[in-house]
């Protein structure tokens, strides 16, 4: 009888300690097809990892509902959480590298940058990851110390919900290596193998938004006792601490548009759109974190206008949105058959619109008097997304319809000229669109869901091109909203904006 009481403890302790075995088990059998290329080592560490995401799953529902007063039950998840993650990202950031021995295999030297540039994104990404946890770890232990009650995020526990499955897919891939007599077991593997890059990036994205709303959290929740004690009420050295992580994602903004232009040096349009979407959404989220870390709030001490925050967002907004549209189009266009538009024109619209969007930034910052949850003229990121949308139009039809190119080639030009002068016409007004969609969730969550469904599919340029559509005639129905309404959920932040 006793034994049967000791059950549910006993199952729950292997459910949790049996995990970081299975995924160090995982990391053997990664060494051993790196150095054996042996499949059977691929379908038992991924088999080993599939098992410690099952236990990851059902451990703490297992807990909570047969051991629902043990103190020592969440921290040892925690720690063991912390113990999974050390090992596994590590391996997958080594994996990567080591599949660009079968990439390299292939012969062709454009796939090659590509998968170099994935797997160099994929590192970066696990380092994020550990240094999450570690210093979640630190603001928790502090903010214990100090007295102060830990709690546990949802997004948090989403954030730890989601890196099993991301692993586990990572894992799959990374070390994918097919072999004869093994047919069988590679027919049930092989889609990921055949998953293009975009929607990797899809996938990688958004666990590192994830990832890094959760160090926001952790920081607003548990981070201003210890900026107190190494602050020691310094203001200003309080904000420039705060300010590293919305000044990151501004660069990460910046390297997105780079990574968007070698994509389509390479002639992977798709990809390019999609990394420039990804770029505009960083633009937005460094303003949201930043409010959320309270850096949109005026200091007591006189800031510069010219404030490095703003400065960083300067260059990377003018990198993303300004020369690396302009950039994608004389890359694409130039690469049509002849005929179809004069290389000079293309050359000329590219410096026109790199031209209009620059000077579109120089005049927001140089700007004195604002319209509240406006902007005035098209913003730079609506006018790069309705070129770039119009561009994979372009460049998908060239090469399934050749038939309607030159029309799509006309449509594409006339993006750009128009985006270029609409991004110029100050007097018009443009209503701050993140502000919008934040009053209005359902809309929000509709047109989310609604990307990520079509982003696997090759409509993504024409529902890009659509919205920015609509939304370079929205001031028809928008222009006359009055400021004061347009700026309800959150105030501008100058060097945090979207431009």
């Amino acid at each position: 009888m006793l034994r049967l009481q000791r059950l549910p403890r006993n199952v729950a302790a292997v459910l949790t300690f049996s995990r970081p075995p299975l995924v160090f088990l995982a990391f053997g059998c990664a060494l051993w097809l790196m150095i054996t290329h042996h499949p059977l080592a691929y379908v038992m560490g991924l088999t080993f990892l599939l098992l410690a995401m099952a236990f990851d799953w059902i451990d703490g529902w297992f807990a909570d509902r047969y051991l629902p007063d043990s103190r020592l039950g969440a921290l040892v998840d925690r720690m063991m959480d912390r113990i999974v993650l050390s090992i596994i990202f590590p391996v997958l950031g080594a994996g990567m590298f080591w599949r660009l021995e079968r990439v390299e295999a292939l012969g062709d030297p454009r796939l090659f940058k590509l998968h170099l540039l994935h797997a160099i994104f994929v590192l970066g990404i696990c380092v994020i990851v550990l240094m999450r946890d570690q210093l979640a770890q630190f603001l928790r232990s502090f903010a214990k110390a100090a007295g102060q009650e830990v709690e546990s995020y949802e997004l948090t526990r989403l954030r730890t919900i989601v890196a099993s499955p991301v692993a586990v897919l990572l894992y799959a891939h990374a070390f994918y290596q097919p072999a004869v007599g093994w047919e069988g077991f590679y027919r049930w593997v092989d889609w990921v193998d055949r998953l293009p890059l975009r929607v990797w990036f899809v996938v990688e994205i958004l666990f590192l938004v994830i990832t890094i709303v959760s160090v926001t959290l952790n920081l607003r929740k548990y981070g201003a006792l210890a900026l107190d004690e190494i602050c020691e009420h310094d203001e200003r050295l309080r904000r420039r601490i705060l300010a590293v992580i919305p000044n990151t994602l501004t660069l990460m903004n910046g390297l997105l548009g780079i990574t968007a232009v070698i994509f389509a040096s390479y002639g992977r349009v798709s990809e390019a759109v999609f990394v420039l979407l990804g770029a505009a959404f960083f633009d937005r989220l460094d303003g949201v974190v930043a409010r959320r870390l309270g850096l949109t709030e005026a200091p007591n001490q006189r800031r510069s206008r010219f404030s490095s925050g703003a400065l960083l967002d300067d260059i990377s907004d003018g990198i993303s949105f300004a020369v690396a549209p302009a950039l994608m189009f004389y890359l694409i266009l130039g690469d049509l058959p002849a005929g179809l538009i004069p290389h000079a024109a293309v050359a000329a619209t590219a410096v026109l619109y790199a031209v209009a969007g620059i000077s579109r930034l120089i005049y927001f910052t140089l700007d004195k008097h604002p319209i509240p949850g406006f902007f005035k003229g098209m913003p730079v990121p609506a006018a790069a997304l309705m070129v770039s949308a119009s561009m994979e139009i372009v460049h998908q039809v060239a090469t399934r319809a050749p038939h309607y190119a030159q029309l799509w080639v006309h449509v594409c030009v006339a993006a750009m000229i128009v985006a270029a002068v609409v991004m110029n016409l100050f007097p018009i007004r443009y209503i701050h669109l993140g502000r919008l969609l934040s009053r209005h969730p359902a809309l929000l969550w509709s047109l989310v869901a609604t990307s990520v469904v079509v982003v696997f599919t090759p409509y993504l340029g024409a529902l890009l091109l659509a919205i920015c559509g609509f939304y370079l005639i929205s001031p028809l129905f928008t222009g006359r909203i009055d400021p004061a309404h347009a700026e309800i959920d959150h105030r501008p932040h100058r060097s945090h904006p979207g431009r």
